[in-house]
């Protein structure tokens, strides 16, 4: 009896495993068709999206064409005809260079030469004359009764001589009749504007037969010259004013006594 009871369990547990196998496969089926849907759905919105993508890619209409160019009837090329936006972009370049012409016209014109720069090309006698007086390069120009013109002679310490052509106004008759000298007036003191000066007595300036040791027949006055070798001296590099003095005898170092860029002259 017993072992019919445990054949009967056998068999029941049998037909209870029997039974419940179909209803496994069909569950592991209704939880694999959600998975296929899902996929297939997604296979077909990914093709939708990707169709749709392709037909929404927007075309520039708004792209101008470059017009292509035409042959001219003897067979040459020519140029496409500029558009209205390329000859606006023209327009826009050439707006500055007419802003530049109102800033170069608007400019203030440059402040004419101070009578403080004048001053500083004017030769000043100061000292024992009656008249202390500051003469301009054209003032002295106009004294067409005192200029003399020559070629004078040197000779430096170094033993180097030549000839150099000068014009310019006599000293002495520049301070004996324009600045009216003193009569206790007895020394005149040549000053460069560097410092640079020589000293003179009365009867040193008013000699007038300086001489030339290659040609004494010559005779030289002591002058201020303004020329040298047919071309004045710039104002822009000195004072243009040169005091030249001719040989007292032959054999006389005369170059030192040359002295360049006259700042004033003082009598004493």
């Amino acid at each position: 009896m017993k072992t019919i009871k445990v054949y009967r369990i056998i068999l029941m547990i049998l037909l209870v495993i029997t039974l419940s196998l179909p209803g496994c496969s069909q569950k592991v089926k209704e939880t694999e068709e959600p998975v296929n849907i899902s996929a297939g759905q997604e296979n077909s919105e990914t093709q939708d999206a990707s169709a749709g993508g392709e037909e929404d890619t927007p075309v520039n209409t708004d792209a101008e064409a470059e017009p292509p160019k035409e042959a001219a009837p003897d067979g040459t090329k020519t140029e496409p005809v500029k558009t209205v936006k390329n000859a606006e972009l023209a327009n826009k370049v050439q707006k500055p260079e007419k802003s530049e012409n109102v800033t170069n016209q608007d400019k203030p014109e440059e402040n004419p030469p101070t009578q403080e720069a004048e001053a500083e090309n004017t030769l000043k006698i100061q000292g024992s004359v009656t008249n202390k007086i500051a003469f301009t390069l054209d003032e002295l120009k106009a004294m067409k009764d005192i200029i003399f013109e020559d070629e004078f002679y040197s000779l430096n310490s170094f033993g180097t001589t030549g000839h150099t052509r000068f014009k310019g106004v006599k000293l002495w008759s520049l301070l004996e009749h324009k600045a009216k000298l003193s009569s206790k007036a007895s020394k005149i003191t040549v000053i460069a504007a560097d410092g640079y000066k020589m000293e003179f007595t009365l009867e040193e300036v008013m000699k007038q037969d300086y001489m030339d040791e290659t040609n004494p027949a010559k005779k030289f006055p002591m002058i201020i010259a303004w020329e040298e070798k047919g071309q004045e001296y710039d104002p822009a590099e000195g004072a243009p004013y040169k005091l030249v003095v001719g040989q007292r005898e032959a054999g006389d170092v005369n170059k030192p006594q040359w002295v360049s860029n006259i700042d004033r002259i003082i009598v004493e």
